[in-house]
């Protein structure tokens, strides 16, 4: 059975199973080029998927869909009844109405198949998902726990913005923030609750983009003083169940931080949001854990793109593994829901025994048949076409910047070796001319990619850390002795964001580390994604090839050549 899972708000993604094997999964933005993009169906996310499984539309057997908006004229009569929509505009956010009007079934309120025909889809059997559990069952499908906490916090989904599930002797139990909560009339949580949302506005504030640059404040936190932490914690409260309640409308939360925003410096502004997040959110799950013990945790939603606070979490519990699903944002719905639905066609105690860790998360479209050929066409050098792996390697020791092309797209927002940027990690002053080569504004340093063998030589990564830092979803203390040799990515407090590398996951990206290593004794390189600022991480080869002939990179590595202008 093909299960396409689609989300359609902002991060629209697509992911297609054939029952329990996730055959492709991607979002939007990296086959339109457009950051971000959504709001509307994601039919370039969706053909991705299926040309990966190569067959049409007319095969999908269900379409996982999420309760938001659907343009007014697909819904049914019944969707107005006994209450008009107070709602301007061509869209409607079916929760609302389905909360508001008292329907229990979707297909009262939408006509789904209608909508869905638009694409091809008109055929398939539509599913409703919930965000949350979306978030969730995504998490818990790729461990093997037979108990464990399942935490989500986001900027909210569904009328809700935390959830706590917990997985203990074979049953599943919503805690808080379930499909009940999502469903009453007086919601049981609000955008004021949200840390996600605090987050958002510090990142307004600071005259970045929300929803985009909350990574820069991040990145600015390190630099600065919470000096305004107590300004803003005092806007929350975590109740004894382990919620987060905001005391005041968001609307006066927002003004306080455009306050605060005019009074401090960026750094301090940022460090205070980062400070008000981290203390929150452990005293959040301090309350959680005395309540309900687990041996593992599992979290998602967009706050956990926040590499240092899982951090903050793993150093305090101690739990015996901290998983982060890595496309933790809502890049990661279309997937989730798929899975929901396989849950709920099949029932928890079959669900549990089809679950399966992540090798790779290389789920993007397979365009590598034609790969040199466009980089051949366009006059490129082959500067090699034997042993490309030391090839490169050389190249990156002599202080060269290398371009990956290799097999399919990463999945979620990070470059794992797929289509990543390698250089040597040795030279501090990279940080500032490589940004500028490719446009970017960052603060903080690049990423490295260390094979597994050697990580926890270099970094200070438990074996909690070690399945989820293979994505490179948290953040590590660096091994003292090693903090000056690889000074392009230490962090100001002496941290850094590893992927931790497995040679069956990508062989030739692990062979240019281990040839690395032999020639400069450094055991990692720099991985950083390979785009410049503002447009998505590069999907086709000829996105590529444009870097190369640009002079974004030097060289660009395919499994069959190193390519040079």
């Amino acid at each position: 059975m093909l299960v396409l899972g689609i989300y359609h708000s902002h991060d629209a993604c697509a992911a297609l199973y054939d029952d329990y094997r996730l055959i492709a999964a991607i979002a939007q933005e990296r086959p339109t080029r457009v950051k971000g993009d959504g709001g509307r169906f994601p039919a370039e996310a969706a053909a991705e998927c299926l040309a990966q499984a190569g067959v049409g539309p007319d095969k999908v057997d269900v379409v996982a869909l999420p309760r938001v908006d659907y343009p007014r004229a697909f819904y049914k009569k019944r969707a107005f009844r006994p209450f008009p929509s107070p709602r301007k505009g061509d869209d409607l956010e079916l929760i609302r109405v389905m909360t508001r009007q008292l329907i229990g079934d979707p297909a009262a309120a939408l006509d789904a198949p209608a909508w869905l025909a638009q694409f091809g889809l008109g055929h398939a059997k539509p599913f409703f998902y919930n965000h949350h559990a979306a978030h969730a069952l995504g998490t818990l499908f790729h461990t093997d726990w037979d108990e464990a906490l399942l935490y989500t916090s986001d900027g909210g989904g569904d009328r809700v913005y935390y959830s706590l599930r917990r997985l203990k002797d074979g049953r599943l139990e919503d805690v808080f923030g379930g499909e009940a909560d999502s469903r009453k009339l007086r919601r049981p949580q609000g955008k004021q609750d949200s840390l996600g949302n605090m987050y958002l506005h510090v990142t307004q504030a600071l005259g970045f983009r929300p929803l985009r640059h909350e990574g820069k404040v991040l990145g600015l936190a390190a630099f600065g003083a919470p000096r305004f932490a107590d300004r803003l914690k005092r806007f929350y409260r975590v109740e004894a169940d382990g919620q987060i309640r905001g005391l005041a409308p968001l609307k006066e939360i927002a003004a306080e931080i455009g306050a605060i925003a005019r009074e401090g410096s960026r750094e301090d502004v940022a460090a205070s949001a980062q400070q008000t997040l981290e203390d929150l959110t452990l005293e959040s799950m301090a309350r959680i854990v005395a309540r309900h013990p687990a041996k593992n945790l599992g979290v998602s939603g967009g706050v956990f793109a926040n590499v240092k606070l899982t951090q903050r979490v793993a150093e305090r519990f101690p739990f015996e593994e901290v998983f982060v699903y890595p496309a933790m944002s809502d890049q990661g719905e279309a997937a989730g829901g798929a899975l929901q639905f396989l849950y709920e066609r099949d029932g928890l105690a079959t669900w549990l025994t089809k679950r399966q860790r992540f090798g790779d998360l290389y789920y993007g479209r397979d365009y590598m048949a034609g790969a040199d050929a466009v980089f051949r066409a366009a006059g490129m050098r082959a500067v090699a076409s034997d042993n490309v792996a030391a090839a490169a390697a050389a190249l990156v020791a002599e202080g060269k910047i290398v371009g990956t092309y290799l097999g399919r797209g990463e999945y979620g927002p990070r470059a794992l070796g797929a289509r990543s940027i390698m250089a040597a990690p040795t030279e501090r002053a990279i940080n500032d001319w490589l940004n500028k080569r490719l446009d970017r504004t960052e603060f903080m340093p690049f990423a490295p990619v260390v094979r597994a063998e050697r990580a926890q030589e270099v970094f200070r990564l438990p074996d909690s850390l070690m399945y989820t830092a293979r994505f490179m979803t948290v953040t590590c203390d660096v091994a003292p002795e090693w903090r000056e040799r690889i000074p392009a990515v230490v962090h100001v407090d002496g941290t850094a964001r590893p992927q931790v590398l497995r040679r069956q996951d990508n062989p030739t990206y692990y062979d240019v580390i281990a040839a690395y290593e032999a020639k400069s004794g450094i055991p990692l390189t720099i991985n950083t994604s390979f785009n410049v600022h503002e447009e998505p991480i590069i999907n086709r080869p000829e996105e590529a090839l444009k870097a190369l002939q640009q002079g974004r990179v030097d060289f660009v590595l395919t499994e069959g050549a190193v390519w040079a202008p």
